[in-house]
C-alpha cells in the first residue's frame, strides 16, 4: 500500500504559531467535517486507517511538567512552545498536530499501520 499524503510530505514541524500550536498541512483532508466551524472538526479515524494510518494523542495534562501545568490551567498562560510532547511508544510516529481542546492542548500523532 502507497503512504498517504500526510506520511510522504513529512517535514521537520515547525509551531505554527506564536503560541505554540500546529497543524501538518496535509491533515484537513482527514477531517470529519470542517474544522474552523462552531462544532469544532474531528479526525475521521476511518479514512485514515483506509490511508494506512493509525493515531494516537499525548495529552498536556498528563505530559507537561508541574510548572507547566500550573502555568497553563491556574495562571492562565496560553503559550505551548516550551512543550515539547512525548513521542508515544513504538517506532514511526510522526507528530501531526497540536491543538486546545476542551480538556486541556494535546498532541495528535500518526504512524503507518505496522503490520505483521
Amino acid at each position: 500500500m502507497a503512504a498517504a499524503p500526510i506520511y510522504a510530505n513529512v517535514r521537520d514541524h515547525v509551531r505554527d504559531d506564536e503560541r505554540g500550536f500546529t497543524e501538518h498541512p496535509d491533515l484537513p483532508q482527514f477531517y470529519d467535517k470542517p474544522f474552523n466551524t462552531e462544532d469544532e472538526g474531528f479526525i475521521d479515524s476511518k479514512a485514515l486507517a483506509q490511508a494506512g494510518l493509525e493515531c494516537t494523542f499525548v495529552e498536556f495534562e498528563y505530559d507537561a511538567t508541574d510548572e507547566q501545568l500550573e502555568a497553563w490551567f491556574e495562571d492562565g498562560q496560553d503559550d505551548l512552545n516550551g512543550w515539547t510532547p512525548s513521542v508515544p511508544n513504538g517506532d514511526g510516529w510522526l507528530l501531526a498536530g497540536i491543538w486546545d481542546a476542551e480538556d486541556g492542548p494535546l498532541a495528535f500523532y500518526v504512524r503507518e499501520v505496522v503490520t505483521a
